[in-house]
């Protein structure tokens, strides 16, 4: 019996973590990154933007200007992981706003807007969430979440977006990397 539980939860795990590896949204923004291409983001290329918040306010990469830091992390309501790590950039968020850091939420699923609001309210998320858009096509792989840095004037710091959930442990050693590396330049 607990030979054949245990069998069962690893496989709902293998499940879950897989679930993560693509869209399963036929209304998600179309990217090419579906059929395993890579992220196309070069690092020291300007990335720009224009989109929408969830609550379908413009929000542009004009906004940013004044940030030093910004990380993009592209996310799915349907995702485990995704949602797990949300209170962690929460935190980083809040630790780090006033150090010139701006931290941005974006998700393709858009039918799935009520379900990434109520995420947003239960987990006390109060940095920007962005619908997609196809700017933010070359900043995706074919997993989420997806997370990349960049300085306010949309400068790409590096061309290996962070795959995977991280820790705030995690998050504050790359942010402190990177600051020190905006400051320094």
């Amino acid at each position: 019996m607990k030979k054949t539980l245990l069998i069962i939860l690893c496989l709902l795990m293998v499940f879950t973590f897989a679930a993560c590896g693509g869209t399963s949204d036929e209304n998600a923004v179309p990217s090419g990154a579906e059929d395993g291409a890579e992220n196309q983001a070069v690092e020291g290329e300007v990335f720009t933007f224009e989109t929408e918040t969830i609550g379908d306010e413009p929000f542009s990469s004009e906004d940013l200007k004044d940030a030093k830091l910004v990380i993009v992390n592209l996310w799915e309501p349907w995702c485990g992981p995704c949602v797990g790590e949300m209170p962690a950039i929460q935190q980083i968020y809040d630790t780090y706003k006033d150090q010139g850091v701006e931290v941005l939420g974006v998700f393709a699923t858009l039918d799935q807007t009520e379900d990434a609001l109520k995420i947003i309210e239960e987990n006390g998320i109060t940095y920007p969430i962005l619908k997609m858009s196809r700017e933010f096509t070359a900043l995706q792989t074919q997993y989420v979440p997806t997370t990349v840095f960049m300085t306010g004037e949309g400068k790409l710091l590096s061309s290996d977006p962070v795959i995977g959930a991280q820790s705030y442990e995690d998050w504050e050693a790359m942010i402190k990397t990177y600051l020190e590396e905006v400051n320094n330049g």
